[in-house]
């Protein structure tokens, strides 16, 4: 994912006296906005919400190569909202995004947050023990439904399902004849 940095965020990260905040955004009909540190945060004209129930973020990796990039956010589950929250919603393909913000000794955010991480739920899960229970929501970048088949053929009878009158598709059964690659 290609970012920049803005400079006072730079100025601040050069310096001893900075901390860092994890900000999560959930894009559910009702937006939910999460961060780790011990007080809200105000960014983006967005006011993020300390929470108790949330727990940890997986480390997110990036490389130059075409991949899935995934990561777990994990909230407890001890207080029954988060699990109500997947129980009563349709949480599948809801946008999640993740940013890192620098804050100086007052809790202001530097410059600019950097988003680290863009993608939607793919799942969620919760696990109980004796002792504590939570909920891990999954979520992966779009390159998740790279190879998903829609069932959408491309020949005439299926468009016409979509498009009474298109005949865009009338002759695509010809069209093989021409192509060279991929036959045996």
């Amino acid at each position: 994912m290609t970012r920049s940095i803005d400079a006072a965020t730079q100025t601040a990260l050069a310096g001893d006296n900075f901390n860092i905040a994890t900000l999560i955004q959930l894009d559910f009909s009702t937006v939910i906005r999460l961060t780790d540190w011990q007080r809200n945060v105000t960014a983006m004209t967005n006011t993020f919400i300390s929470s108790p129930d949330l727990k940890s973020t997986s480390n997110i990796t990036e490389s130059g190569e075409l991949r899935i990039n995934e990561t777990t956010i994990e909230f407890g589950g001890e207080s029954q909202t988060y699990i109500s929250l997947f129980f009563n919603n349709d949480y599948i393909d809801v946008r999640g995004r993740i940013w890192r913000a620098v804050l100086d000794s007052t809790d202001t955010v530097v410059g600019s947050p950097v988003l680290i991480f863009d993608g939607r739920i793919t799942t969620y899960g919760i696990s109980d023990d004796d002792t504590s229970s939570k909920v891990a929501v999954s979520l992966a970048s779009h390159w998740k439904d790279f190879e998903l088949i829609k069932n959408r053929m491309t020949n005439s009878n299926s468009q016409k399902l979509h498009f009474s009158s298109d005949l865009g598709l009338e002759f695509a059964h010809e069209t093989r004849k021409d192509i060279k690659w991929g036959k045996s």
